[in-house]
């Protein structure tokens, strides 16, 4: 199913964000098959260890940036397709007016579900244009006998979104995530419940990062972050939801993006946030 309503508006900003320098760097990545040692290092979570050789990944192999741009000026921002929960969100576009709190919101998440699906459909294509064996670097292990270090499924990778036996596109869902959040700064991400109370006034969206030296939480945007993508969040973005935290306030892009947590995990959730509200009570005291 492909987006129609108010697509001059869509096309306009999709493009805009592929023109970004950071677009720019991105797509390219998985064109080559590996991200640059810099890239791959500046991920929270990196779960790399020892001497990865990756590090001698300094740049992109010849002739990448070139199949890169030929790929964005032959890019048409009609042919992507969204899945129904993507298209449901995209419905209120016909009756809402360009400019409104809620045309913003919902553009945004639009834009950041584009991102997201041209690194699957690149990762999908398969180009792989790395002057060299991708599978060793990929899938290269410090202690091959140890599983507990034991890697990634690749290392176009966000520590929040590893499930690949839950998403649409398996480890190509991976990489999407991957690349919306180097475009945008973090993987998008909305407060449900409160769009279900004031659907016409949605809150902010909130970003979920994985740079280096940032914070780890859904941090919601700033009013004028949301209007001057990309961002990165900083100290004051204080509106943040613990990654566990989550799913169980309603806070998702996509209901499947996280394995539910177990019953053990609820109960600590539970005792956590009765801890919590103990402690605010005795203060109000």
């Amino acid at each position: 199913m492909r987006l129609f309503a108010h697509s001059t508006i869509l096309s306009r900003a999709i493009c805009n964000a592929l023109s970004t320098d950071l677009a720019l760097f991105t797509y390219p990545q998985i064109i080559d098959g590996l991200p640059t040692a810099d890239v791959t290092w500046d991920r929270r979570f990196s779960d790399l260890f020892g001497e990865h050789p990756i590090e001698q990944h300094e740049e992109l192999c010849p002739g990448v940036m070139e199949r890169a741009g030929e790929f964005r000026r032959g890019f048409d921002p009609s042919v992507l397709s969204f899945d129904s929960k993507a298209m449901d969100l995209a419905n209120p576009f016909p009756p809402v007016h360009p400019g409104s709190r809620l045309f913003s919101t919902r553009l945004i998440e639009v834009v950041a579900v584009a991102l997201h699906e041209i690194g699957v459909l690149l990762f999908q294509i398969g180009l792989h244009l790395h002057h060299g064996d991708i599978a060793t670097i990929d899938q290269w292990a410090e202690s091959p006998h140890d599983t507990t270090l034991a890697p990634r499924p690749t290392l176009f990778s966000h520590h929040g979104y590893l499930h690949s036996s839950i998403y649409p596109d398996g480890v190509a869902s991976i990489v999407g995530y991957w690349a919306e959040d180097r475009i945008l700064g973090g993987v998008t991400v909305f407060d449900r419940s409160m769009e279900e109370v004031a659907p016409d006034s949605p809150p902010n969206v909130h970003f979920h990062p994985c740079r280096s030296k940032v914070t780890k939480r859904y941090c919601q945007l700033r009013d004028d972050q949301q209007q001057a993508l990309p961002n990165l969040a900083d100290k004051t973005n204080t509106v943040r939801v613990n990654q566990e935290d989550a799913m169980l306030n309603n806070s998702y892009r996509d209901i499947w993006e996280r394995v539910p947590p177990t019953a053990r995990e609820l109960d600590i959730i539970r005792r956590k946030t009765k801890k919590m509200w103990r402690i605010i009570l005795s203060m109000r005291a």
